[in-house]
């Protein structure tokens, strides 16, 4: 079976939601072994080696650099698509060129936050993706959803048949387990993490919530002159100005209690997950929630929403909050912080909760899908 993967996304350097799930799963497909499938990558650029490729693969993995200065997803891709047509084509990213869609295409959905927070997205993004993910589905032979809450979304949303969208479940890398306390001290170093540390993970868009938890943290010193640092590690995004946070930390009297490491690559934050004492996401609305699952696999508590995919990521492995109530949040992360025992418990039982994600799985479930399309 000849298999056409979409991966600009995938091969971006400083990866997050959409480009890490696009990465790990084109990776973990790859390393399969046995599978008489042969695979065309689409990028821009030369990132052969960034999918870690056996060394058995070089004749049935081929990377297809597209180079284009311009137009390169609705002109440059289609026209390679059209004139190499292979048995399947996955796009992992959500959006499948408008000038040319192939009919046996599996798309994979991650949310549709901008159906449910509409004035989070410029007016031209919020359009685009609307216009974008609805055909993408629509004439998608197999929809992928990341969770079960995703899935419904689609469904209600788009009104498409149920057979059609299919849950699989992210993995976690490897990378993501408790680190020896050795390394852990030098990351402490390298970010000044002098204190007791609480930390939240994730791009800093409106929909994260952050607003809210620094709040809940600043009630959390006024009340119970909490010891601990905040760490928010993730990069800026234009609908939440790095501005408003520090204003807000100015207005809070919170700048020299709360840390912003900006984007944190994978060397940096399995060790910053497994210094902290707490691990909190206060996010309006998740398509999956990769940093619970991570935050888990590390063993550190995890409190997080009760709303969209969380709870589903999170199992009974922590405890959920209502995401609208500072004092709720402020409150979970005191009733957490002050009960060793319960401390313990949920690192124990996050740590078996993320053995059930894997890439390996999240491929091989993948792969299922395509073939039933491919050989259909």
């Amino acid at each position: 079976m000849k298999v056409g993967i979409e991966a600009t996304h995938a091969v971006e350097s400083q990866k997050t939601g959409v480009g890490y799930y696009a990465f790990h799963v084109i990776r973990a497909m790859l390393s399969l072994q046995g599978l008489p499938h042969s695979y065309s990558i689409y990028v821009r650029h030369n990132h052969s080696e960034r999918f870690g490729r056996p060394a058995d693969s070089a004749s049935r993995i081929s990377m297809k650099v597209l180079s284009s200065p311009y137009f390169w997803a609705q002109i440059r891709l289609p026209l390679e698509l059209w004139t190499h047509p292979q048995d399947v084509y996955f796009f992992p990213s959500s959006v499948v060129p408008l000038t040319y869609q192939p009919a046996n295409s599996v798309v994979t959905v991650h949310d549709v936050a901008f159906l449910f927070f509409q004035d989070h997205f410029s007016p031209l993004l919020r359009r685009w993706l609307t216009i974008a993910t609805e055909r993408s589905v629509r004439k998608a032979r197999k929809v992928i959803a990341v969770s079960e809450a995703t899935r419904q979304d689609v469904l209600i949303y788009y009104g498409i048949e149920p057979e059609k969208v299919v849950t699989i479940h992210h993995g976690v890398h490897e990378r993501f387990t408790p680190c020896q306390p050795e390394i852990v001290e030098v990351i402490k170093k390298k970010y000044s993490l002098n204190r007791p540390y609480i930390i939240c993970v994730g791009t800093l868009q409106r929909r994260k919530n952050i607003p809210r938890l620094l709040h809940a943290f600043y009630l959390l010193k006024q009340k119970y002159h909490l010891p601990h640092i905040l760490v928010l590690a993730g990069q800026k995004c234009p609908d939440l100005p790095e501005n408003d946070i520090f204003a807000t930390l100015e207005r809070l009297s919170l700048k020299h209690d709360v840390i912003w490491t900006g984007y944190a690559g994978s060397e940096d934050l399995p060790p910053l997950l497994t210094g902290a004492e707490l691990f909190v996401l206060p996010s309006l609305y998740e398509g999956f929630g990769m940093p619970v699952l991570e935050a888990m696999a590390c063993g550190i508590p995890v409190a997080c929403s009760n709303t969209s995919s969380l709870p589903e990521v999170l199992g009974e492995a922590g405890i959920t909050f209502d995401p609208y109530s500072v004092e709720h949040i402020s409150e979970t992360i005191h009733h957490i912080l002050t009960h060793h025992e319960l401390r313990m418990e949920l690192r124990e039982k996050g740590l078996a909760r993320s053995t059930h994600f894997s890439w390996q799985r999240c491929a091989r479930q993948t792969l299922d899908i395509l073939e039933s399309v491919g050989k259909s």
